[in-house]
């Protein structure tokens, strides 16, 4: 049996086979042999959480079968402080970190003091999870039935109209003020923890409109507590064919799209990363973990690589820079 330090000198072969996820791995003869654990930056319970415990219940026995990974929430600074938490890690592969674009994106970009990182930088990229729209919604009750008059209440009581996120730095914070901004008008950020949160707030009557993840609200919005008024993608979405993009709506320039990446600890070795990623992959592909992600309104994306994931991480971080820098976001 090989020892931890053989694993940089040889690399890992994955294979496909009939019955399920083979692996030819003698090189990683040794990996893992104790319990992964998978980082989720955010409170139980919405689509990342989901993501991370999916992945965690598939990827250790997909690797070995005496395999395990185990979920630890660590939310907090904007889902920065979980973040932060991998970075100093081991780079050993037994601490993951399943983030979003809150956590990758938005709060390196905005300055945030718990998120002293870049992402591709200071982490090992692995595997691209899945991408999620956002949807732009209120309460039923508000007597709002479209974007257009949204942007009309807006512009009419600038900084006075109260919008939810599910936490200061968030995508949801982003998406948000960056709808009020290209409305050329202001909102009043009231900050929750986790998408549920924001949800109830609507539907109290707390605030009036919300940019969120479809997942974490799609609940509400099936059963009529919220109306869901635009999503934020260049295209509908097929799950709700005829509600329109916010730029089709009103504001032809607003396109943003959520995501949940799966990286580790900066220089792990890489033959651990891309056994990992293979093993993520082929999760991604079995019916019951697609349809839970599905149902959460994420996409899975089955196919990426760590040299992949390096490339969209940098290339959705220039994005989230330049419009943390349109809206002027700066978080301590």
């Amino acid at each position: 049996m090989l020892t931890r330090r053989h694993l940089g000198s040889r690399t890992a072969t994955l294979a496909l086979a009939t019955t399920g996820l083979v692996l030819a791995r003698p090189a990683l003869a040794a990996f893992p042999d104790r319990p992964i654990t998978v980082i989720v930056p955010f409170a139980p319970g919405g689509a990342n959480d989901l993501a991370g415990r999916l992945l965690a219940d598939r990827i250790g026995p997909l690797l070995t079968p005496e395999g395990r990974a185990l979920v630890e929430n660590r939310p907090g600074g904007g889902s920065a402080i979980g973040a932060d938490y991998v970075r100093r890690a081991r780079p050993d592969g037994y601490t993951l970190l399943v983030g979003s674009a809150s956590t990758l994106a938005v709060a390196p970009a905005s300055g945030a003091s718990a998120a002293r990182y870049h992402p591709t930088q200071d982490f090992t990229p692995i595997t691209v999870v899945g991408t999620s729209p956002l949807g732009v919604v209120v309460p039923v009750n508000s007597g709002i039935t479209t974007l257009q008059q949204l942007v009309d209440r807006l512009r009419a009581e600038p900084g006075r109209i109260a919008y939810a996120s599910s936490g200061v730095g968030g995508v949801s914070h982003l998406g948000a003020d960056y709808l009020a901004n290209l409305a050329g008008t202001s909102a009043q950020h009231i900050p929750y923890r986790g998408g549920s949160q924001t949800a109830e707030s609507l539907m109290k009557g707390e605030t009036l409109y919300a940019v969120d993840q479809l997942g974490s609200v799609v609940g509400q919005i099936r059963d009529g507590a919220l109306r869901l008024l635009a999503v934020t993608t260049k295209q509908r979405d097929p799950n709700f064919p005829d509600v329109p993009t916010v730029a089709e709506a009103v504001l032809p320039d607003y396109e943003l799209t959520t995501w949940t990446v799966m990286v580790g600890p900066k220089d792990m070795p890489a033959d651990i990363a891309d056994a990992l990623s293979k093993a993520a992959n082929a999760a991604l592909t079995e019916p019951r973990v697609r349809e839970r992600l599905e149902s959460t309104g994420t996409t899975p994306v089955p196919d990426s690589t760590p040299a992949s994931t390096r490339a969209f991480l940098d290339r959705e971080f220039a994005l989230y820079q330049n419009i943390v820098q349109r809206i002027g976001l700066k978080l301590d």
